[in-house]
């Protein structure tokens, strides 16, 4: 009968040492659990900003293209305004020659 109690206490801590290891087993699984969620939430908080920093890249190229158009306009602009200019200048010039002809006529 000794034997059988000393089988019986031997087999009884061996059970609460495995109970013991299931429960920081558990616990562990629950800390993975949150660690893997979190990882996930990161994932796609990081897809988002991928996303948005493609966007951002995409709107930047448009503004530097729009960027480039506005300074060729602008070059067309000031030939414009200087091709006006000289325009008036030979208006005024033929205006005052044909002044003149008809002065001498």
């Amino acid at each position: 009968m000794s034997v059988t109690l000393i089988v019986l206490l031997f087999t009884t801590k061996m059970l609460i040492i495995q109970s013991q290891l299931l429960t920081e087993l558990s616990a562990m699984l629950t800390v993975l659990l949150s660690t893997t969620k979190m990882l996930t939430i990161q994932s796609q908080l990081l897809t988002e900003l991928s996303a948005m920093l493609t966007v951002l890249l995409s709107t930047t190229k448009m503004l530097t293209i729009q960027s480039q158009l506005l300074t060729e306009l602008s070059a067309a602009l000031t030939v414009l305004l200087s091709t006006t200019k000289m325009l008036t200048i030979q208006s005024h010039f033929t205006d005052n020659f044909s002044g003149l002809l008809l002065s001498f006529l």
